[in-house]
């Protein structure tokens, strides 16, 4: 019985071992066809200029698909059909997940997307999303950062602003056009002496 199960063994060994090299040069091709789609990814968001955050999160999904399906190819070449069909399918899992929103960072993400192309809601406008009113400072991927009259800064989950209705108040033009109109440049924060 147990020189059956060794044969048996050693023979599923030595299939695996043929197999080998093809999936090493799938595993070799496809990671360097991964490292060329997020180059092209990265340079179009450089010539679109969109903003960075979401070009990380587009190289990022673009890094993460591109790996299922080579593991995938990998699994396939050595002829585990089973882990191969595993992985494919948990692209569509997460595919899934980012499409109906499961969770909170998940509709986050999405809201900060919305929320970074849209043009009514930029860094320097002054909104009023639910009872909180003020000057926008920052809006990530994930979070927004809004600091009201008081000078108090309110960090807010994206998914809470662009699932409610915010109302543009001022969108910054105004206290450049009075700088201007008092002989002042608008100051730059940026800039050092």
């Amino acid at each position: 019985m147990s020189n059956a199960w060794s044969s048996a063994a050693w023979s599923h060994i030595t299939g695996i071992m043929s197999k080998l090299p093809a999936t090493l040069l799938t595993l070799a091709v496809g990671a360097a066809i991964v490292k060329l789609l997020k180059l092209i990814v990265g340079r179009a968001m450089s010539v679109t200029r969109i903003d960075p955050t979401l070009g990380t999160l587009l190289q990022s999904v673009v890094g993460f698909a591109g790996w299922v399906f080579v593991l995938a190819a990998a699994t396939a070449s050595l002829g585990m059909q089973q882990v191969s069909l595993a992985l494919g399918g948990s692209i569509a899992l997460v595919a899934m997940a980012l499409t109906s929103s499961i969770n909170s960072v998940t509709q986050d993400l999405l809201a900060g997307v919305f929320l970074i192309a849209d043009q009514d809601f930029k860094v320097g406008y002054t909104v009023q999303t639910g009872s909180l009113q003020g000057i926008v400072e920052s809006v990530t991927i994930r979070k927004t950062k809004i600091r009201d009259a008081e000078g108090v800064l309110h960090t807010v989950p994206n998914r809470l602003i662009d699932n409610a209705t915010y109302t543009l108040l001022d969108d910054g033009t105004a206290s450049k056009e009075e700088s201007e109109a008092d002989g002042k440049q608008p100051q730059d924060s940026d800039k050092t002496a």
